[in-house]
């Protein structure tokens, strides 16, 4: 099977890698991460004007037309500098969500605002007591003439700068069920509450706060009370992104590293003349493409529209969550108390892959997903054979 990126994917890279070698090195985002937003405003607007942000939307919407290849291809390259921008949330998460969600012409428009760059968007899903499972919502949204009140709150959202987000809210049923939950695209204005909060990779997410908020019936997005098999679908996508990036930080680790060991003298010669630090960059480097392996096996299930998405995306997610950590620790310890500074960015890789490990779902949980994923396929296969 032939896994090599066509001549338009190769340009995408390459764009993208001149754009971070010139624009991200560890001063330039040191300054950024100090900035009051945590990024560059004028990198999203070179996002815009280089069609970054049309990737994932369709050529109808006025997108590029791309899929979940260009995505991760764009995303890897992120991961290797440690982009800061919110491409994630707006794009992939609300982006996805109100293009594939659009009701009326008003979503249109603020689709086509968010890829030119005019709006950033966020995912408020996440509550008090929701862990990481997506049908787990206490926010409510009830109906009132032609409008609805939504009220509760968004504990962690990433994108504190977002202009707007697709909030998840019960219009049914209980708080576990998988039926009732709807999505409404709303601003966020003077009469929503927000709190920003510093994450450990130095972004900034909120907690966003609604109080018998009133929205007007046509910012629901998609069907009414099905919204979780769209999250869901948007959400896997969005993992696949994630594993992604973590493997382009992963790859610079393990670059930046061995780089080290050959210049860093002990003894009279470089310390990667040693063989026991030899065994341990080969482990970094075998962990390394292990997560690439099943990054391109998730990429095809998800191209494919495959029934196995679930498994393929819980595989990855499950393996970068430990041996991305792991790497970035081994990283850590090769290069001695100096990796954990500020002044020294391996440390701010390894503070992102810990945060992409949590980001919807850690290993452990992906791990009982999968092997709850595999199991019910097992079980069928029996009953059917009986």
């Amino acid at each position: 099977m032939d896994f090599s990126l066509t001549a338009e994917q190769q340009m995408l890279k390459g764009s993208v890698e001149k754009f971070v070698a010139s624009e991200y090195d560890a001063t330039q985002r040191e300054k950024l991460l100090e900035a009051p937003d945590a990024f560059s405003r004028a990198h999203w607007k070179t996002f815009a004007e280089l069609g970054w942000l049309t990737i994932p939307f369709s050529e109808e919407q006025g997108g590029f037309g791309g899929g979940i290849v260009e995505s991760a291809t764009l995303m890897e390259a992120f991961g290797k500098a440690l982009v800061l921008e919110p491409f994630v949330d707006t794009v992939l998460l609300a982006g996805q969500l109100l293009a594939r969600g659009a009701n009326t012409a008003d979503h249109e428009l603020l689709l086509s605002q968010l890829m030119a760059g005019e709006v950033q968007g966020a995912f408020a899903w996440q509550e008090r007591q929701s862990r990481f499972h997506l049908s787990h919502c206490e926010t409510t949204a009830k109906k009132q003439g032609s409008n609805y009140l939504l009220s509760g709150t968004k504990t962690l959202v990433s994108n504190a700068d977002a202009d707007f987000v697709v909030v998840s809210a019960r219009t049914a049923g209980n708080t576990e069920d998988a039926n009732g939950i709807s999505l409404f695209a709303v601003k966020l204005d003077d009469r929503v509450n927000t709190t920003r909060i510093r994450l450990m990779d130095g972004r900034h997410a909120m907690k966003v706060q609604f109080d018998e908020l009133s929205v007007p019936a046509a910012s629901l997005l998609g069907d009414m009370g099905e919204a979780l098999p769209l999250m869901q679908s948007v959400v896997d996508e969005v993992t696949v992104a994630l594993c992604a990036e973590a493997v382009g930080a992963m790859d610079y680790l393990y670059k930046a590293t061995a780089e080290y060991t050959n210049t860093r003298k002990q003894f009279g010669q470089p310390i990667g003349k040693f063989q026991a630090l030899q065994h341990r960059m080969v482990d970094m480097f075998m962990k390394t493409e292990q997560c690439r392996s099943l990054l391109i096996r998730a990429m095809c299930a998800v191209s494919d529209g495959s029934d196995d998405i679930p498994e393929a995306v819980s595989a990855v997610k499950s393996m970068v969550g430990r041996y991305g950590r792991a790497v970035a620790e081994e990283a850590v310890q090769i290069h001695g108390g100096m990796g954990v500074t500020n002044e020294m960015n391996i440390g701010h890789y390894l503070k992102r892959l810990m945060m992409i490990d949590m980001s919807f779902g850690n290993a452990d949980f992906h791990r009982r997903r999968f092997c709850s994923s595999r199991y019910r396929e097992q079980a069928l296969d029996l009953a059917l054979a009986s």
